[in-house]
C-alpha cells in the first residue's frame, strides 16, 4: 500500500522485514464515528454510572458536571486524533508514544492501555449479567406476571457460575464477529449501535410524552398488583427518605466534582479509532480528529438530554429514592431504572423484551470495541520484532487472528479474577479509568512534545493548527495531561467513590502495569543487543502499511 500522501517518507530503511502489514483500510469516515462515540455511548453513562453519580454527589448538579466533561473529551480526542494524522498508522498510544517521546515510555503507556481494556472487559463481562440479562429476566417476570423468571433473573446476578458463562459467551462473540473482515464487522457493528441508540431513543420519547402523573398511576397500579399495598410511588420516596437518601438536595458544587468524576469513567473515550490508524480512510486528514471529537460530544449532550427527560416524567425524587433502595423488595430490579420504569409505563410485557434486547447487545458491541486496542497493540509491537512475529499474521479477510486470540484469553483471565475476586462492579471500572489515564496523560505528554521532539513529523501533516502562536496539538496535548491528574486526584480525595478503601489493590492494577512495562522495554532491549539487534532504532520510523 502507497505511503499515505502528507506523511514524511519514513520507515523505508529497510529495518522491517516486511512492506505491509496485511491490514486493509476498510473503515470509512462515518463508521469511524461510530467507533468513536461506542466507548461513550449515552446508554452506557445512564445504565453503569449515572445514578451511582446521584449517590455519590447528591448535592451535585448533573447537568454542570456533564458540561466540564465536555472539554475534558475534546482535550483526548484532538491529542490522540491529531497525532493519529500525523502518524497514521494502527496502534493507537504505543505507536504515537513510542515513536514521538521514547520506546520505553511507549511500552509503559501500552502496558497501561492493555491493562484498562482487560480491566474494561471484565466489566463487561459483569455487565451483561448484572445490568443486562439478569434484569431483562426479572422486569419481564414482574411485568408479565411470571415468578419463574424472576426468581432465575435474581439468582444468574449473584451466581459465579452464571457469570462467568454469559460473559465468556459474550467474548467468544465479540471474537468470532471479527475474523471475516471489517465488511462484515462495520455491517454488524452499525445494526447493534442502532438496537442500542433505538433503544433508548424509544424510552426517552416514550418517557417525554408521557405525563408523570399518568407514570404515577401505571407505576402504583403495577406495584399494588405485587405488593398489595397502595401509592407505591409516595411510599418508595418516603422509605428512601427514612433511609437517609436525600431526594432533594441543595446545590453543592464541591459535590458536583465527584459527579465530574464518574461521567468522566464512561466519556472521555471517544479517540478509540486511534486504535485502527492504519485502517481508517483519510486517516491523515483532520477528519480523524474531528470524528474523535464528534464522537465524545455527541453522547454527553445526550445523556443531559434523556436524563433531563427521565428526571420531567418519572421525577427526579422518585428516581433518586428507587435507586437509594426505596422500592418495594418485591419489584426491586437491579440496573437499567429506565429501561424497567420505561415499560412499567407501558404495561407491555413485549416492550419490555424489545427495549431490554436492544440495549443487552451494546455490551458485546463494546467489548468488540475495546479489544481493538489489545489486538492492534500486540500487532503492532510484534511488527516492532518485539514480540514473535507470528502475532502479525492476519487471516484471508485482514483480520489479526492470532492476536485477537491472546486478547480474547487475557480478557478471560481478568474476567473471571473480577467474578472470584468480589473487587466490586464499578471499582473494576475505576481501575481501568485510571490506568488508562497513564496512558492517556502520556499521549497528552507526546501532543505537546511532538512539534519539539519529531518537526519532520509534524511540518509534514496536516495539523499544523495553532492558537494564538500555540499548536492546537499542544493545547490538547496538556488538556490532556490536566485531564488526567484531576481524575485522578478526585478519585482519591473523595472517600464516597469507593477508590479509597483498598489502595494496594489500586496500586497494583495502575502503577504496577507502568512498572512491568519499562521492565519489559530494557529487558527486551538487552536481550536484542546481546543477539547483534538494536530495536531502538526501529522506533525511529513509522512502519510501513
Amino acid at each position: 500500500m502507497s505511503q499515505t500522501e502528507g506523511t514524511p517518507a519514513v520507515g523505508k530503511s529497510g529495518l522491517f522485514a516486511r512492506t505491509a502489514t496485511g491490514l486493509v483500510r476498510g473503515v470509512p469516515p462515518r463508521s469511524s464515528l461510530v467507533i468513536n462515540f461506542i466507548p461513550g455511548h449515552p446508554t452506557q453513562t445512564m445504565a453503569a454510572v449515572l445514578f451511582f453519580a446521584l449517590a455519590t454527589g447528591p448535592g451535585g448538579n448533573v447537568f454542570l458536571a456533564l458540561l466540564l466533561v465536555v472539554p475534558m473529551s475534546l482535550a483526548f480526542s484532538y491529542a490522540f486524533g491529531l497525532l493519529t494524522q500525523m502518524i497514521p498508522r494502527s496502534g493507537g498510544d504505543y505507536m504515537l508514544v513510542s515513536r514521538v517521546i521514547h520506546p520505553s515510555i511507549g511500552y509503559v503507556s501500552v502496558f497501561c492501555m492493555t491493562t484498562a481494556g482487560l480491566l474494561s472487559n471484565a466489566f463487561f463481562g459483569l455487565a451483561v449479567v448484572t445490568a443486562g440479562i439478569g434484569p431483562l429476566c426479572v422486569a419481564v417476570g414482574l411485568i408479565g406476571h411470571h415468578p419463574g423468571l424472576v426468581s432465575w433473573g435474581n439468582h444468574i446476578t449473584t451466581s459465579k457460575g452464571w457469570m462467568i458463562f454469559f460473559g465468556l459467551l459474550m467474548f467468544a462473540f465479540a471474537g468470532v464477529i471479527q475474523l471475516w473482515g471489517w465488511r462484515w464487522i462495520l455491517r454488524l457493528q452499525n445494526i447493534f449501535f442502532w438496537m442500542v441508540t433505538a433503544s433508548l431513543g424509544v424510552c426517552g420519547v416514550i418517557a417525554l410524552f408521557q405525563s408523570k402523573s399518568h407514570f404515577i398511576s401505571k407505576f402504583n397500579s403495577f406495584a399494588e398488583g405485587i405488593t398489595h399495598k397502595p401509592d407505591a410511588y409516595a411510599g418508595t420516596i418516603a422509605t428512601a427518605v427514612k433511609n437517609g437518601v436525600v431526594v432533594h438536595p441543595s446545590f453543592s458544587f464541591s459535590l458536583t466534582i465527584p459527579i465530574i468524576a464518574v461521567f468522566a469513567t464512561t466519556a472521555i473515550f471517544s479517540y478509540w479509532s486511534s486504535f485502527v490508524g492504519g485502517e481508517l480512510r483519510q486517516a491523515s486528514t483532520l477528519k480523524t480528529a474531528n470524528n474523535m471529537a464528534l464522537g465524545g460530544v455527541i453522547p454527553l449532550a445526550l445523556v443531559a438530554i434523556f436524563a433531563a427527560i427521565f428526571f420531567h416524567s418519572f421525577g427526579s425524587d422518585f428516581l433518586r429514592a428507587a435507586n437509594g433502595g426505596g422500592l418495594p423488595a418485591e419489584i426491586a430490579v437491579p440496573g437499567t431504572p429506565f429501561f424497567y420504569l420505561s415499560s412499567i409505563g407501558v404495561g407491555s410485557t413485549a416492550f419490555a423484551i424489545v427495549v431490554f434486547v436492544g440495549y443487552i447487545v451494546f455490551w458485546p458491541l463494546i467489548t468488540y470495541i475495546s479489544t481493538l486496542q489489545q489486538t492492534r497493540a500486540l500487532f503492532a509491537m510484534s511488527f516492532d520484532g518485539v514480540l514473535p512475529k507470528g502475532v502479525t499474521r492476519v487471516n484471508r479477510y485482514g483480520c489479526p487472528d492470532l492476536a485477537l486470540l491472546i486478547s480474547l484469553l487475557a480478557s478471560a483471565a481478568v474476567f473471571v479474577w473480577a467474578v472470584y475476586n468480589s473487587t466490586g462492579f464499578f471499582q473494576v471500572l475505576v481501575y481501568a479509568l485510571l490506568v488508562q489515564l497513564i496512558a492517556m496523560g502520556l499521549v497528552g505528554l507526546a501532543g505537546v512534545l511532538a512539534p519539539i521532539l519529531r518537526p519532520e513529523l509534524y511540518r509534514a501533516s496536516a495539523s499544523q493548527k495553532s492558537f494564538l502562536g500555540v499548536a492546537l496539538v499542544q493545547i490538547a496535548g496538556a488538556g490532556a495531561i490536566l485531564t488526567g491528574v484531576f481524575v485522578w486526584w478526585a478519585y482519591l480525595h473523595y472517600d464516597q467513590l469507593g477508590t479509597n478503601a483498598n489502595l494496594g489493590k489500586l496500586f497494583v492494577w495502575t502503577i504496577g502495569p507502568a512498572v512491568l512495562g519499562a521492565v519489559f522495554y530494557f529487558v527486551v532491549a538487552a536481550v536484542k543487543k546481546a543477539r547483534g539487534t538494536d530495536i531502538t532504532l526501529v522506533y525511529r520510523e513509522i512502519p510501513p502499511e
